[in-house]
Formats: C-alpha cells, structure tokens, sequence
C-alpha cells in the first residue's frame, strides 16, 4: 500500500479563522444560515429575513456577532440552512484587513464583512475591541462584549 502522508509540518498553525483561542467564558447562540454562499467561519454575522436567521455582512442590517469555527464542516463554512454558532461575546479569530492593535476598535465594512479598526464608510462594533497587534491581513484576535 502506498504512503497517504509522507511529510509532517514542523508545527501547526498557532491560530485558524473563526476558533476561540482561549477557554474564558462565551456567549454563542445559534442561528440559521440564510445565505445560498453560506456564512465562513470568522466571518461578520448580520440579522437575517427571520428572527432565527443569519446572512454575512449585508449592508444595512444589524450586527449579530461572528461565526465560531466548527471542525465537523466538511466545506470549511457553514451551508445554507445549517445551525450557525454565533459568537456574541468573548474572543474569537478572525482576518484583520489592516494593521490593529490591542484596545484598538473594530469595524466592519457593510457588504464585504472586512474587519478593521477605520471609521470610514465602516460599521462600528460596540463594545468590541482589538486583543492582539497584527499586520493587514493576517490572523488577529478580537474580544466582543
């Protein structure tokens, strides 16, 4: 029988969008997703046309709060009509599309779901912050609530 796996990464990535890299308490609540693309794991979550659904960032609708990764996907997202894990408090991995720091505020921008800490044409996140300092499109942690 051939080899499946023949190499092995020296060390695994320390983060992946959408995991919730410490244990401190939670708050995650379950929506539908509404969306045909499916909603990504770390990705904005906005309310939906039910008040049990969710679509990703759609301009002009409510925040909601961040998909949490879950491992037993196997499209790497959540489909149309699955159970969404939402995060709406603690912190979570997600895609900073500039460079942050820690107690730096969280925007989104409307129809696209880019997460930074720029006012302009962006959504505030109340209550959210920036946990760690990363460069433009790399993996950073953001606390909500």
């Amino acid at each position: 029988m051939p080899a499946i796996q023949t190499t092995y990464a020296a060390a695994h990535a320390r983060w992946v969008e959408g995991m919730l890299p410490n244990m401190e308490p939670t708050d995650i609540v379950t929506r539908l997703a509404e969306d045909v693309e499916g909603i990504g794991f770390g990705k904005v979550c906005v309310q939906g046309t039910a008040d049990n659904q969710v679509v990703d960032s759609e301009a002009t609708a409510k925040f909601v709060g961040i998909a949490v990764l879950d491992t037993t996907r196997p499209a790497a997202r959540y489909e149309q009509y699955d159970a969404v894990a939402v995060l709406k408090k603690g912190v979570i991995v997600v895609t900073a599309a500039e460079a942050v720091a820690p107690g730096d505020p969280v925007y989104y921008t409307p129809g696209t779901g880019a997460l930074s800490k720029t006012s302009s044409s962006n959504t505030l996140i109340s209550g959210a912050s920036w946990e760690t300092s990363r460069d433009s499109n790399n993996l950073a942690a953001l606390r909500l609530g």
